[in-house]
């Protein structure tokens, strides 16, 4: 890393390269700025001196610095500011062009820059944190304009660009946020998720804090009172899939609230409250019980148990209404975080799902049903103020379709399907345990609707239509909008789609189509448009729209080709659909919304086949085949000499990630084959095949009286494919038979003796012996002897002998203790110079068959090299703290030149003319 550690310049020129990079280089410069920082930062020795790399992530991750207070500046102002602070002529072409719209304010602001700051320079990442900070705590426009000027006095262009990246928190790197924690640290995602705390998660990394390096190894996070946890989400499921989840695992299913999602911590004195997006609401609700403005702390207060002394509840933060006795939704139009403790008719309740946190202990490690019991007791419920979610664990199928249907009678957004020992882990989705449904998942549940295409919306960079305005008609000749939607399609079908309708978009309104407050940018003619066929959850009463009506969450369905534009849905049948609420008894209360259900859920479409997507031929995905091979449930006629003829297997479980195929695929796959799927091994069973090792799995394994199997055996064929006999890396246990016969196949790596090698099973091979594979080494390593032979019989023994000039011989390298970073002038360039020769040769050392032992890695040792001149009793010193055994075995300290020496001889070269001294 250059010596300028703390220069701005060095994170402008650092941020500029991965930018202008392509993403594989990306990474690669940003994993190589860190393992560089981290060199500098160890270079230090006392830990309690060492410098914090927490300073340039707030730069590099202003999105996800929380400590920081917004800056309240959007591309306009900011571009204001600038033209205050360089003193621009605002009738100038250049500055009508700073101010306009683009694709990148740093871009536009650059022509302006040159002149009018400095060609290289000074500012540190101090200074501009520091002044950031200034803008976060002044008056916005004015703080942003002095601390600009500033700025803009001490930094180049270059420097100019990337702080205006910065201050507007998009960086256009091209690399994620979440990406680049994972590049600075694996477990770095993790615990930020926990504590959504840069500095917290810096602090915990730099330290190495066990017990924090241990929870976030296991996906549990860690969890910090009054910092926003960021909150655990739900997989979406199609019904059809459910009889495969309920059938492995047990599970709770609790009724989907349609408010806003919040986090309620407490911490003995005050309390906290975080939106979804961790935005602090704790003055709307109260910090205190006896805070007279506060809507919802005063109350909640005296609900909890009087033993808890702290904790962290997460739920969903509704609005009451208090006259019609009901918690409004979303879609009503009323925000929970803005009501006031004089509303009359409305106040908050948190309807509380989970607790995180109780007593000083985190519970994210916690199973759900013991969560779940613990909420119980800690928190009382108030009606219209604090209210448990109900949840009820589900039997069956059929009891799983009553509670389906009980939830479609309340009007009820949707269920959530939550596995009992599933665990708490922040900000993960898939794979988690935790799933929702939603009538409007279930094919042929909800009401369709085939809409016309009135107009598109722009891309930010105006390159493509992203978006459209949909309506119904409303007379001949005359539509009003219905909806703006942009789910539903892949990206070819986007293409598709914009290649048809962009000769025919009309950049000024047409008449006859009505779009009240959602102007579309651009327009088309019926005759040239196309219907939609689209789906959605509720009918919503909206002003934004010409019809008077939305769709709340709509997705493209199909396109309907077949109709024209005189056949789609008129007004008259969505008024009709927008009164028809289900049941008197709610028509007379303040709704805003119609739910879309037209019937109940049955057996039928628990058990429906997912319907077969058409690709691409020659792309061949694991995923779109196993999706193809769930989707038809239908039997098959067995190959005429598939393998298992005759012969009995079990598929006991699949795996749990997206796309796994299910059990009646695989079990598909056997009947294939030629053989029959049975639903419990018996002594007769040829094999049992498991997607991943569940508690019934391993106690089977544990008998060792079945060949136990990975479905990647199954899939590996397919349905037309030749079924082989087992590898090595499909089984999970094995009887002494097949172990037997394998031994005889396959060496101890698991490499056939017969089998040609390919790229991917060479790379498979070596990660196996390496111990890299997801099963860990599978052997020990290979002798010193072995290793020679090997050597001497791929390389010939004088090539073996001169690449390998150091084997056997270990050895340190001692640099001065106070390390370059301390030294100034032309001392410190020839110092610097001198360590990273040093380090060089120490590679071509190893890369030549020797052993580099590193501070931390104790033991005796043969050399030490040096690079510059040294006292030979601080050397001493050092290497009795490193060495920490042996010291009768005293190594010879040697200039490292003698490494490059030996190697250019071909021997090891006299080490008379390298000695120091002998110690």
């Amino acid at each position: 890393m250059s010596v300028k550690q703390e220069s701005f310049s060095e994170l402008s020129s650092l941020l500029e390269k991965v930018r202008q990079s392509p993403l594989h280089v990306k990474e690669t410069v940003m994993r190589k700025f860190f393992q560089d920082f981290e060199r500098y930062r160890q270079s230090f020795g006392d830990v309690g001196n060492q410098p914090s790399i927490y300073p340039w992530l707030r730069l590099l991750l202003p999105g996800m610095d929380r400590e920081r207070k917004a800056y309240g500046l959007r591309e306009r102002t900011l571009a204001e500011a600038y033209i205050r602070a360089l003193g621009l002529d605002r009738r100038n072409e250049k500055v009508q062009q700073l101010l306009g719209t683009g694709n990148d304010l740093a871009e536009r602001l650059a022509p302006l820059l040159h002149g009018r700051c400095p060609a290289d320079g000074d500012l540190t990442v101090g200074d501009v944190n520091s002044r950031l900070d200034a803008i976060g705590e002044g008056g916005r426009v004015v703080a942003a304009r002095d601390a600009l000027v500033t700025l803009i006095e001490r930094g180049s262009p270059l420097d100019q660009r990337w702080l205006v990246r910065i201050v507007l928190k998009n960086l256009r790197l091209g690399v994620s946020n979440r990406r680049i924690l994972q590049l600075y640290h694996p477990n770095a995602p993790t615990l930020y998720d926990g504590a959504s705390d840069l500095k917290q998660m810096v602090q915990l990394i730099e330290t190495k804090a066990p017990e924090a390096m241990e929870t976030a190894a296991g996906s549990g996070g860690v969890v910090l009172l009054t910092h926003f946890i960021r909150p655990m989400l739900c997989q979406r499921v199609e019904l059809r899939q459910v009889g495969e989840l309920l059938r492995k695992d047990t599970y709770w299913l609790e009724t989907k609230m349609d408010g806003e999602r919040f986090q309620v911590h407490w911490d003995g004195t005050s309390f906290r409250y975080y939106s979804r997006n961790g935005h602090d609401y704790s003055e709307a609700f109260g910090q205190t019980p006896d805070q007279v403005s506060g809507t919802l702390t005063p109350m909640l207060a005296t609900l909890l148990a009087p033993s808890t002394r702290d904790i962290i509840l997460d739920g969903e933060m509704m609005v009451f209404d208090r006259r019609d006795l009901r918690y409004r939704d979303k879609c009503d139009g009323t925000d929970v975080k803005a009501l006031r403790p004089g509303n009359a008719n409305l106040r908050p309740c948190f309807c509380v799902y989970d607790v995180l946190y109780h007593n000083g202990r985190s519970l994210t490690s916690v199973p759900y049903a013991e969560r779940a019991r613990l909420l119980t007791n800690v928190i009382r419920e108030q009606f219209g103020f604090v209210k448990h979610c109900h949840r009820e664990r589900v039997r069956d199928e059929d009891h799983l379709i009553e509670l389906i249907n009980a939830a479609i009678d309340a009007q009820q957004e949707g269920v959530v399907l939550k596995r009992e020992d599933a665990l708490y882990q922040p900000n993960r989705r898939a794979g988690t345990g935790w799933y929702k449904i939603k009538p409007d998942y279930i094919d042929g549940l909800v009401v369709d609707f085939d809409l016309l295409v009135l107009g598109g919306f722009y891309n930010m960079r105006r390159t493509y239509v992203n978006a459209l305005l949909v309506g119904v008609a409303r007379g001949p000749g005359e539509y009003v909008s219905v909806a703006k939607v942009s789910m539903g399609l892949g990206v070819a079908e986007w293409q598709q789609l914009n290649q048809s309708l962009r000769p025919h978009w009309r950049t000024e309104p047409l008449e006859g189509l009505h779009c009240g407050r959602t102007q579309p940018d651009v327009w088309i003619t019926p005759t040239n448009s196309i219907v939609l066929q689209l789906k959605g959850s509720e009918l919503v009463r909206s002003d934004s729209y010409g019809a008077g009506f939305t769709i709340r969450f709509p997705r493209i369905v199909t396109t309907r080709a077949d109709k024209l534009p005189d056949e789609v849905c008129t007004l008259e049948e969505l008024q009709q659909l927008g009164t028809n609420t289900a049941g008197s008894a709610v028509q007379t209360d303040t709704r805003k919304a119609t739910k879309l259900a037209k019937r109940h859920v049955t057996l039928e479409d628990l058990n429906a086949p997912a319907p077969v997507k058409q690709t691409k031929s020659g792309r061949k995905r694991v995923i779109t085949v196993e999706r193809t091979l769930i989707a038809d449930h239908r039997d098959v006629s067995p190959l005429p000499d598939g393998m298992l003829q005759g012969r009995d297997v079990c598929v006991m479980s699949v795996g749990t990630q997206t796309g796994a195929p299910s059990i009646d695929a695989l079990e598909r796959l056997v009947r294939r084959h030629g053989g029959r799927a049975v639903a419990n091994p018996s002594p007769d069973t040829y094999a049992i095949v498991a997607g991943r090792v569940t508690f019934k799995v391993r106690k089977y394994m544990e008998t060792g009286r079945w060949d136990v199997v990975q479905d990647g055996w199954l899939l590996r064929a397919g349905l037309d494919g030749r079924l082989e006999p087992f590898r090595p890396e499909d089984i999970l246990a094995a009887t002494e038979t097949t172990r037997m016969k394998l031994t005889e196949q396959y060496d101890r790596y698991g490499d056939s003796y017969t089998r040609p090698t390919t790229p991917t099973t060479f790379g498979a091979l070596l990660r196996r012996m390496t111990g890299d594979g997801e099963q860990g080494p599978m052997t020990s390593q290979l002798t010193g002897l072995e290793t020679v032979r090997a050597e001497a019989t791929l390389l010939g023994v004088r090539q073996a002998t001169r690449r390998r000039l150091f084997r056997g011989v270990n050895a340190r390298l001692y640099q001065n203790r106070d390390g370059p970073v301390l030294r100034t002038g032309e001392d410190e360039a020839l110092v610097g110079v001198d360590a990273y020769r040093a380090q060089r040769a120490m590679l071509r050392f190893v890369m030549h068959g020797g052993q580099w032992l590193r501070d931390t890695e104790p033991g005796p040792v043969r050399y030490v090299f040096v690079a510059s001149p040294v006292e030979v009793l601080e050397v001493e010193e050092w290497i009795d703290t490193v060495t920490g055994t042996n010291k009768s075995v005293l190594p010879k300290l040697l200039r490292v030149q003698w490494i490059g020496r030996s190697i250019e001889a071909g021997r090891l070269y006299d080490e008379t003319y390298f000695t120091y001294n002998d110690f």
